[in-house]
């Protein structure tokens, strides 16, 4: 599919209380350091796709809704203005005629007879001002902080910032246009600047920004002529979404994976420059310094870590390692490494994903030679936490005294089953450089979330300090000991050992009562963790897939759990109606928050017929492919073909799959054969095929050590 075929609209109808992606319209370069949208409205969300009007064109920083307007740190707006409009904050413009593309942005006034085009560049952007009416010119105004301290001749120059609750002097976005025609006025009233120019049918701005200096703004600016511009931010999103080819008679189908494929490249975004010497360099967002290499913000691993980066190994490895060496950096200079970026830590989310990230890599050979350091930064955040709790563990003291995080401390549940995987992450990225004796204590450690098993519940339940299981227990009570969930959601979430929590239920058949009643027990809840209804509740109840709660993260391995009990014919029907139910190319495109790319990513692979299960592990679990073709370029080469025969509605199983012609009966595969290139041939049927795999199972880490420590 063609980035012109590609609406940024995609999943931005939203609210407080229900979400259907809670996304941007964002136009820009693949992980830009800016964004560009138009601004609707001027609260949290602050685009409408259904909005008549509009307060003009924003450049974003912001990573989700959530963070708010102060999330969006150093933005800025531009309102482009005729004699018509001049003086007006918000204006009309005609939705149905503009289009918004990730390579461009064209917004139509026909009352006002003005065309306004912006074309991204890697840092700033062209905006063109087409229109016969005369006094031209554009308001200026900062959604948080800041100023203009130039307009002279044809330039203009300024700075945006904010105030980050980790840093003690605000962080300065710097910017200069230069514009086509001269200024003709200039005004400042009330943080609104009013900038006129000469009278001209076509104006071009052209804006360059940067986080380290004006001079750096300047040199930023774009160099080329407006069509040269297009031409290579169109041919570089094309080379994006050619990575992976599908095709299928339903053209719906297709659209909606190529709308996903377009966000996985978003984030996270870049937060560095290059120098005289063409050299990688960022400003550290702690010491205030201009520092050497990479840096990356905007991104919750928490999120990210179960799908966006398993599918950067496989199609986007050359970023993918300059990411990886921008969070060795952000660890470099905040001494931890990080949990959400925005761009410092802000701490949020419980756990330590990107201990997932880490290890994932490790263990498909992906930045090599930053693993001995990362370890070093795994082993520091893993013992201890800061002060304010933004980094390293929440409540490490405890979780190492007693072998969980008791419930006296919020999350305590989450919090110490996220330690025991991350517990896991570290020994796989322990083994792999030969530190067997730290990969030993790790992995007896990362066994800790069967002290949260309750015999009598079955579910994980929170313990007091006297080591007493919560007493009035209900697996539908969410918040407290949980997040974003009930124990429902949360009891499952040990993704490197499902078959040691199997035992704990008891056995095979044990366990498959219980992941019968998690999707067949209707999708309620009780608020008592919360005290109101947040979105998540209501988007598992409208959603309708029992307990397991397709729309947020913790449930994306949910329907996979069948697999570990060797009837993944199960999930197969699961995951055939979430993807072709809860997801499209429209307005309201995905069953929950997006979130970085992860809810994308989900998406992607589940769509081709595979899923990281445990990133970490090195394994992918066979789903349900919804594609009849679909071809994935890998990073190294070598291309895997899924060809799906009957594939269609009704044909909700897999009945056989054939590898270059020969049976595949195994139900996951690892990166290490997946990487070598593969032609599948998958044909589905009516009804399950309880033959169509063999009797291996997928990887726990209790298959290498069967003992619970404290």
């Amino acid at each position: 599919m063609d980035i012109n075929q590609i609406d940024t609209r995609h999943a931005t109808s939203n609210s407080f209380e229900l979400s259907r992606g809670n996304c941007f319209p964002f136009t820009g370069m693949p992980f830009g350091m800016n964004y560009f949208a138009i601004e609707t409205h001027e609260d949290n969300w602050w685009f409408h796709p259904e909005a008549m009007h509009y307060r003009g064109f924003r450049l974003s920083h912001q990573p989700t809704m959530w963070a708010g307007t102060k999330g969006d740190f150093c933005s800025l707006r531009i309102l482009p203005f005729t004699k018509n409009t001049k003086g007006l904050v918000v204006v009309p413009y005609a939705p149905q005629q503009s289009e918004f593309h990730p390579h461009y942005l064209k917004i139509k006034q026909p009352n006002n007879q003005l065309d306004t085009t912006l074309i991204p560049s890697d840092y700033g952007a062209i905006l063109t001002m087409d229109s016969p009416q005369t006094d031209k010119g554009i308001m200026v105004s900062f959604p948080t902080d800041g100023k203009i301290t130039k307009a002279q001749g044809n330039v203009i120059e300024g700075y945006s910032m904010q105030l980050h609750v980790h840093r003690t002097t605000p962080l300065k976005f710097y910017f200069r246009i230069e514009v086509s025609e001269k200024i003709s006025y200039f005004n400042d009233e009330n943080g609104i600047y009013e900038i006129s120019f000469a009278d001209a049918n076509k104006i071009e701005l052209r804006l360059g920004t940067s986080f380290i200096s004006t001079e750096f703004a300047k040199k930023n600016l774009p160099q080329t002529e407006k069509s040269v511009q297009l031409q290579q931010v169109t041919a570089l999103w094309n080379e994006k979404l050619a990575k992976i080819k599908v095709s299928d008679q339903d053209k719906e189908k297709v659209k909606t994976f190529y709308h996903n494929l377009y966000r996985t490249f978003l984030y996270p975004q870049r937060l560095y420059e290059f120098d005289e010497n063409n050299q990688p360099i960022h400003r550290d967002a702690y010491s205030d310094e201009i520092k050497p290499g990479y840096l990356y913000m905007n991104n919750g691993f928490w999120d990210t870590a179960r799908s966006v980066y398993p599918l950067f190994s496989l199609i986007e490895i050359e970023e993918y390692e300059k990411i990886l060496a921008g969070f060795l950096n952000s660890y470099r200079e905040s001494g931890y490494l990080p949990k959400w970026l925005a761009p410092e830590d802000s701490g949020g989310m419980p756990g330590n994903y990107i201990d997932a990230v880490i290890a994932d890599a490790a263990v498909k050979d992906i930045a090599t030679e930053l693993m001995p350091e990362f370890l070093t930064g795994m082993l520091h955040s893993a013992n201890q936490q800061e002060a304010k709790r933004s980094a390293g563990r929440s409540y490490a003291n405890e979780y190492n005294k007693y072998g969980y995080v008791p419930s006296d401390l919020h999350e305590s549940v989450n919090h110490t089953l996220d330690y025991s995987y991350s517990d896991y992450c570290i020994a796989k990225v322990a083994e792999k450089l030969g530190e067997s004796k730290i990969a030993e204590i790790f992995q007896e450690r990362s066994y800790r979330y069967q002290n949260l098993f309750s015999n009598e519940d079955k579910f994980m339940v929170a313990k007091d300090r006297k080591g007493q299981f919560k007493d009035n227990f209900s697996p539908f009570s969410w918040g407290g000991d949980y997040t974003e969930g009930s124990a429902w959601q949360t009891t499952f979430a040990v993704n490197h050992d499902i078959a040691g929590l199997i035992k704990l239920y008891g056995g095979e058949s044990a366990f498959e009562e219980a992941l019968v009643a998690l999707a067949n027990t209707a999708p309620t809840y009780t608020v008592e963790g919360y005290g109101h209804v947040i979105h998540e509740m209501a988007e598992m109840e409208v959603n309708g897939f029992g307990q397991i709660n397709v729309g947020n993260q913790p449930s994306f391995h949910l329907p996979y759990l069948f697999h570990f009990i060797k009837k993944p014919y199960f999930a197969q029907p699961i995951l055939k109606q979430a993807i072709n139910r809860l997801f499209s190319a429209g307005f309201k495109g995905y069953p929950g928050d997006e979130d970085n790319g992860s809810m994308a990513a989900w998406y992607i692979f589940n769509a081709l017929g595979f899923y990281p299960f445990c990133p970490g592990s090195g394994e992918y679990l066979i789903g349900m492919p919804n594609f009849d073709v679909a071809v994935i370029h890998l990073a190294n080469g070598n291309e895997i073909k899924i060809t799906t025969t009957l594939n269609n509605p009704q044909q909700q199983f897999i009945h056989r799959i054939t590898e270059s012609k020969a049976d595949f009966k195994k139900c996951m595969l690892s990166h290490a054969e997946l990487v070598k290139g593969k032609d599948f041939i998958f044909e589905l049927g009516m009804v399950p095929n309880s033959k169509c795999f063999d009797e291996t199972l997928p990887t726990s880490v209790s298959e290498q050590l069967a003992k619970i420590t404290n």
